[in-house]
């Protein structure tokens, strides 16, 4: 039948161990999948060599103990970017702070995600492009005031529409992309040219 989805291959796997290994009660199952395309030549696809899409991966850990089984999936380094659609002002500041107020900046952060499944009587392969595609939907259509509320809305897009997950976890660090100041060349930069730092902050 193939792997099929990496949750009901998980599961099978574990199904296994604790079926026909009598000292085996339970145990736990990581999985990670990653997508891949086949190389174009000039003849068209090639039937045997591949390159790594840069999307983001998909994983799963299964758990079992016994006759209980429970489910976690999600994705890690989706990175999406909004070049507007995003403030941040009004925040607590002090003598420390450096991080100028703006009513207008780009908005980008890699997606890490997992979510809990209530039930293992499900498409797997079906939640999960829901999921993704809900995600990616509340990240561009919610006009972000902060971080915090885009992935407080995605979280909240995807437990009204997906019955089957208990609770959705995130971690979306901001990839800060910053003014470059142009004064010196006698230039001004009305929102058009940034430098994206090289470390992530916040979580």
């Amino acid at each position: 039948d193939g792997v099929g989805a990496i949750e009901d291959f998980a599961i099978r796997l574990g199904q296994h161990f604790v079926e026909d290994f009598a000292w085996i009660e339970g145990g736990r199952w990581e999985i990670e999948q990653y997508s891949w395309n086949r190389i174009e030549t000039a003849e068209g696809e090639h039937d045997h060599a591949f390159v790594r899409n840069n999307q983001e991966t998909r994983t799963t850990v299964v758990q079992r103990d016994g006759d209980e089984v429970f489910v976690v999936s999600g994705l890690t380094d989706l990175v999406v970017l909004k070049s507007t659609g995003s403030e941040f002002h009004g925040f607590p500041r002090d003598r420390y702070t450096t991080l100028v107020e703006t009513d207008d900046r780009i908005l980008a952060t890699s997606v890490t995600s997992r979510w809990r499944y209530t039930t293992t009587d499900v498409d797997f392969d079906a939640v999960y492009a829901k999921v993704r595609a809900i995600q990616l939907e509340a990240f561009a259509t919610t006009h972000s005031l902060a971080l915090q509320q885009t992935l407080f809305a995605m979280g909240k897009a995807v437990l009204e529409a997906v019955p089957e997950i208990a609770e959705i976890k995130f971690s979306m660090p901001n990839k800060h992309h910053f003014l470059v100041d142009l004064a010196p060349f006698g230039l001004d930069n009305p929102n058009e040219v940034f430098y994206a730092a090289d470390r992530p902050y916040g979580l």
